[in-house]
């Protein structure tokens, strides 16, 4: 018969209460619980307070302490039942958890308390990550961090969707199913991002099975995620771009600084994150800008458009003023507006209420944030230089992910191979 004794071994006031579980033969486990008792008033006899103290303080530690032990046993059964060690660290996890101390009181190893998913992708992002290392020098980014998080949420909403609190070793191929069917059918969210959220989900899954954690066979197996329906992200060709380049704002100091700042991003293919924050004269040199960029950490090489010599000239040499992301996205969508980008596209539009992209048909300049500077780089100069020399030049590792940034419809691919025919043969006389 299992028994759990709550005993105070010291005579000095207060002293450390100590907790022992027995259950049979092989089983005798104890450890300090943290709590400190006035021997005086403690009987070891029962493992609670003595009658003799005052009735209210002892009848509101007493059933604590009791709910202590219920815990204790509830926890044992349904560790016990999942095969997981039952040793003196867990004893320790356990009583933590009742108290709900900070995990990383426990020592560096995995708490044996943490069966949950949640739980432990929570414990892992308080406790590991800031010593694990993504690359040489690396460590997991605050951006990597809130994102994690990000799905955190998701899975509390889930599991409050399902009734549920799952186990690390419960989040199989089936559930990771049922998770991508949740964040598609209930939250609306697009392919692509679903697809971010199961690879986050794996790998806390992974780092789990690293820490000799228990995880399901084949959470690694391919997850069905729906496809959606084919959209053009927006970009601008170079005679849209013109109109922008071409556009008056002489009298408006922020839009010309806007307007500016989106003619560099579009003729170096640089992300927002370095041509509005971090592009600096020095890093032009010999007509050519040279930087290491942020989100990659890889050096690239680009050479200077005319537009972006004429915005150099204008300001003798010096970069355009740079506004924070939110003022350049809402403004550059009236820059193009003002500039007659109005074609009517099939797209999605960011919803405010709701909080995320919905699809329909919008003019292009409603469609427009920061990246459609380097999708519009890569759409324009593809197929006139070698895909690796574009590659090289957008700071890429391999030339499928490049090919990611090419958007043309079918008729602009069919329009380009006619063109290429019409040069060919426009010469010969063919009957």
């Amino acid at each position: 018969m299992a028994t759990i004794k709550l005993i105070v071994r010291g005579k000095s006031n207060p002293s450390p209460l100590h907790a022992r579980f027995i259950n049979g033969r092989d089983c005798d486990l104890s450890c300090v619980t943290g709590v400190l008792v006035n021997p005086d008033h403690w009987d070891n006899k029962k493992g609670n307070y003595r009658n003799t103290v005052q009735i209210n303080l002892r009848n509101e530690k007493f059933v604590h302490l009791e709910k202590l032990k219920t815990h204790i046993v509830e926890t044992y059964n349904e560790f016990y039942m999942s095969g997981h060690i039952i040793d003196n660290k867990w004893l320790t996890a356990t009583i933590l958890s009742f108290f709900n101390r900070p995990v990383k009181e426990i020592d560096g190893r995995v708490p044996n308390h943490l069966i949950y998913y949640i739980d432990y992708a929570e414990w892992w992002l308080e406790v590991v990550s800031p010593s694990w290392k993504t690359g040489k020098n690396k460590f997991l980014d605050k951006r990597a961090k809130d994102q994690y998080q990000s799905l955190l949420i998701l899975w509390r909403r889930f599991s409050a969707s399902k009734e549920d609190k799952f186990k690390i070793v419960e989040v199989d191929n089936r559930l990771l199913n049922e998770f991508a069917a949740f964040l598609q059918d209930d939250e609306g969210y697009a392919e692509k991002t679903v697809q971010r959220h199961i690879g986050r989900t794996k790998f806390f899954l992974t780092r789990a099975r690293n820490m000799d954690l228990r995880v399901a066979n084949d959470y690694t197996d391919r997850i069905f995620i729906s496809k959606d329906e084919e959209v053009m992200d927006p970009v601008l060709s170079e005679e849209e771009i013109e109109s922008v380049f071409n556009l008056n704002l002489s009298d408006r100091i922020m839009l010309d600084n806007i307007r500016d700042n989106a003619i560099i991003g579009l003729w170096t293919g640089l992300r927002i994150s370095d041509f509005n924050h971090k592009l600096d004269t020095e890093h032009i040199d010999d007509d050519f800008i040279r930087i290491k960029t942020t989100k990659t950490g890889s050096w690239v090489i680009i050479p200077l458009h005319p537009q972006v010599k004429s915005i150099l000239k204008k300001r003798g040499g010096a970069l355009p003023i740079k506004y924070n992301d939110g003022y350049f996205n809402i403004h550059i969508k009236s820059i193009c507006r003002m500039a007659g980008i109005k074609k009517v596209i099939y797209g999605k539009k960011y919803d405010g209420q709701q909080k995320r992209k919905s699809t329909g048909y919008y003019p292009k300049y409603k469609l427009i944030s920061s990246h459609f500077c380097r999708r519009s780089f890569t759409t324009n100069l593809y197929g006139l230089i070698p895909d690796r020399d574009l590659t090289n030049l957008g700071g890429w590792t391999n030339m499928e992910m490049m090919l990611h940034y090419v958007k043309r419809n079918k008729t602009e691919i069919a329009q380009n191979l006619k063109n290429v025919w019409d040069k060919k043969y426009s010469t010969k006389n063919i009957r």
